[in-house]
């Protein structure tokens, strides 16, 4: 017996947010959520691990899909947020290294100004 499933998303600012199939919805979370699609397999079935190729989220957390005009839409790479790189954090030879070359820029100052 081949039963068919209807899967929901949940969406904010167009982009997926959530996925997943009516099986494993309350009534009261449906209410909430547009339905995408409807269909028989563990695609549709399954719809959390199994509809999305490459999920609801890239490496850095930022969304994969949006739903626009009643299709599933990949986000290109160019439209996703810019990924800030991490500030790396000065290791405790650096800090010492940037307090000595301070003090001897102080140094330098002071003979200068001797002169």
């Amino acid at each position: 017996m081949n039963d068919e499933y209807k899967v929901y998303v949940s969406l904010q600012d167009g982009y997926i947010t959530s996925i997943n199939s009516e099986i494993f919805l309350s009534e009261e979370e449906i209410q909430t959520m547009a339905e995408i699609d409807k269909g028989q397999g563990d695609k549709y079935a399954h719809a959390q691990s199994q509809y999305l190729e490459k999920g609801l989220f890239d490496e850095h957390g930022r969304y994969n899909y949006k739903y626009v005009e009643g299709k599933v839409i990949e986000v290109a790479e160019a439209d996703k947020p810019t990924i800030e790189e991490p500030k790396a954090v000065p290791t405790e030879q650096e800090k010492i290294n940037a307090q000595l070359m301070l003090q001897i820029a102080q140094l330098k100052a002071q003979m200068n100004g001797v002169k």
